[in-house]
């Protein structure tokens, strides 16, 4: 793959599961000059549902002059120590679904909005959002988990619609949303079993292919660690 020698890749979500190892395998692969990492947990602090402080990220990135060739935004939410994915109707919480929406939909919308102004308008580059299979409205055939489908759903929305907008102002920017398979991490332990799935390090260098391999036809589709296209 050819990269500028200037190139720069962001991960947003390195302290998660998956944002770990991408940021790991991104450094193993030495492809890109400078690999930029931000989280809410380590390197650089960043909450992702907090508009000012991307605003100031992204003046801080601007005013260093840095172009992006590459953004994984990793951030995704399924539960926490007070809330659970939702497996009847009557489950539903008002709280765990604005927070699904705020960290599934909202918070990666915002880097969409901030972010895109540090792509290159001539060089090729990938802006991802790793989304989840179950965010498909046709491919739904066990109901449940509603804020998280639905928040998943609304971030393929957002993807499709920024990307229609972002051609005419970034034409080799491929902007996406990515299924990364079943993972093993923190966010799925309770749901799967270890054997069942792929590991971190794994579900990393499948999404990375995947990436490098997309066109600018592909900007605006939701598809898996595969390549394949998965229907909204």
């Amino acid at each position: 793959m050819n990269i500028a020698d200037d190139s720069t890749a962001i991960i947003i979500g390195s302290g998660g599961g998956i944002g770990k190892a991408l940021k790991q395998e991104l450094f193993k692969e030495n492809y890109y000059r400078k690999i930029i990492c931000f989280s809410k947990t380590n390197d650089i602090q960043l909450d992702i549902t907090d508009e000012n402080a991307i605003m100031k990220v992204t003046n801080e990135l601007k005013r260093k002059n840095i172009k992006i060739n590459l953004l994984i935004n990793a951030v995704g939410y399924l539960h926490d120590k007070n809330f659970f994915p939702e497996k009847k109707i009557s489950e539903i919480s008002n709280d765990y679904l604005i927070n699904s929406f705020k960290l599934n939909s909202i918070g990666h919308a915002l880097i969409i909005k901030y972010f895109n102004s540090l792509f290159s308008e001539k060089e090729k580059s990938f802006l991802v959002c790793l989304s989840a299979r179950v965010g498909s409205i046709s491919d739904n055939y066990l109901g449940g988990w509603y804020g998280y489908r639905a928040s998943k759903a609304a971030l393929n929305q957002i993807v499709r619609s920024a990307s229609i907008e972002l051609k005419r102002k970034k034409p080799n920017l491929v902007l996406a949303s990515v299924h990364p398979g079943t993972v093993y991490t923190k966010l799925s332990k309770p749901f799967i079993k270890e054997s069942k799935c792929f590991s971190t390090n794994e579900s990393a260098k499948k999404i990375l292919k995947t990436i490098y391999k997309l066109t600018k036809e592909d900007s605006g589709k939701f598809i898996d660690y595969q390549g394949k296209v998965i229907p909204y």
